[in-house]
C-alpha cells in the first residue's frame, strides 16, 4: 500500500507498506522538502536493508533541475517494523529520527 501526501510546491512524503503477518508494515519512508521547482533535500529510508540516504542541494542558485546533491547515507537503527495500525496521525510521526 502507498500513501502520498503531496505538498505541492512545497514536496511531498510517501509511504510504503507491505502486508505481513496480518498487518500492514512501513517499510519504505520517501520525502522531498522543495521551494517551487527547486529541491532542497530528499530523504529516502528503507527500513528492510536499514539504510538512510539524505541527498542536499548544495547549489544555492538553483533555478530547478539543476540542483546538485551532496548524498549522506546512515545506517537505520529499528528492532520492529512501524505497522500501520499503530499510527493515529501522520502529522504525528516522527520519521526523521531514524
Amino acid at each position: 500500500m502507498y500513501v502520498h501526501y503531496n505538498h505541492g510546491r512545497y514536496g511531498y512524503w510517501a509511504y510504503t507498506f507491505r502486508f505481513q503477518n496480518s498487518n500492514f508494515k512501513l517499510i519504505v519512508f520517501n520525502s522531498s522538502s522543495n521551494r517551487g521547482p527547486v529541491v532542497h533535500i530528499e530523504t529516502s529510508i528503507n527500513f528492510l536493508t536499514k539504510k538512510k540516504l539524505i541527498k542536499e542541494n548544495t547549489n544555492k542558485n538553483a533555478e530547478g533541475g539543476d540542483e546538485i546533491f551532496k548524498e549522506t547515507w546512515n545506517n537505520v537503527i529499528i528492532e520492529n517494523l512501524i505497522k500501520l495500525s499503530e499510527i493515529r496521525d501522520f502529522d504525528e510521526l516522527d520519521i526523521y529520527n531514524y
